[in-house]
């Protein structure tokens, strides 16, 4: 369980931190308090973290898995004025940040699917779901939410062949949570710096891959996966084309396993 006492001393002043024994979701939480936020002006950065999500929510309004104690479930709130990147960009950052620091916990190599899914060598570990907030006349919310399974991948049958866990480790998720969101805020105060796709492109498991292009869950098409671009864009060759194009949205279904 998460120590807050131990979480916002490592967090300092960089970002309020509330720790939450059970909420619907963190993201949802989040909004809440970015409306809030901006109704009293204090635009301060908010880390949410809870032991337990009711209604855990993944890219494309999917249900994300959120069990007591098995996860570490949070949101990072943070606000910007005048320019917005992208959700894809802070997407693609949080990965890589995610990836790096969970290889420095476990110690073991992870993999990134485009845009927001972690794998390990058994399958997926964590999921990301950025979004972003008008809370006002130039003025948005960021709001970064992260799932990372821990503790043993004993996971529903449904979910037995598709999810894994970075496994027990205790003791160490304050840090773990704390770094990724200092990582992240760091990044916002610079946003159009791309140094973290080296990170991401060493560990996109898709490239050489090919794969279909969701919307909506339904099929528009599919081609070769060539790589990303440096805003986190998948490149990808169409079926019967020579000319990559660059997909920004959606998601894909691998057609070969890796």
């Amino acid at each position: 369980m998460i120590n807050t006492k131990v979480l916002s001393e490592l967090m300092g002043s960089i970002a309020h931190v509330t720790v939450l024994d059970i909420v619907d979701s963190t993201n949802a939480y989040a909004k809440r308090t970015a409306v809030e936020s901006a109704e009293t002006g204090e635009l301060s950065p908010t880390l949410i973290v809870a032991r337990e999500q009711t209604a855990g929510r993944g890219r494309m309004g999917r249900c994300f898995l959120s069990r007591a104690d098995r996860g570490i479930f949070m949101s990072l709130l943070y606000f910007t004025q005048g320019g917005l990147e992208s959700a894809v960009s802070v997407t693609t950052a949080t990965a890589a940040i995610v990836a790096e620091e969970i290889e420095l916990v476990c110690g073991e190599p992870m993999r990134i699917k485009w845009v927001n899914d972690i794998y390990n060598r058994h399958g997926k570990v964590s999921g990301i779901l950025a979004e972003t907030l008008p809370v006002g006349k130039d003025t948005f919310a960021v709001i970064v939410g992260i799932g990372i399974n821990i503790g043993e991948d004993d996971f529903p049958e449904e979910l037995r062949s598709i999810a894994s866990s970075i496994g027990d480790i205790s003791g160490k998720e304050e840090v773990l949570i704390s770094k990724i969101s200092k990582r992240i805020l760091s990044h916002a105060t610079d946003p159009k710096n791309r140094e973290y796709m080296k990170a991401y492109r060493a560990r996109f498991m898709l490239e050489g891959e090919t794969v279909d292009l969701l919307q909506n869950g339904e099929r528009i098409g599919s081609g070769r996966v060539i790589g990303v671009d440096d805003d986190g864009g998948l490149l990808l060759i169409p079926d019967g084309e020579r000319e990559a194009i660059v997909i920004r949205s959606g998601e894909v279904s691998v057609r070969t396993k890796k």
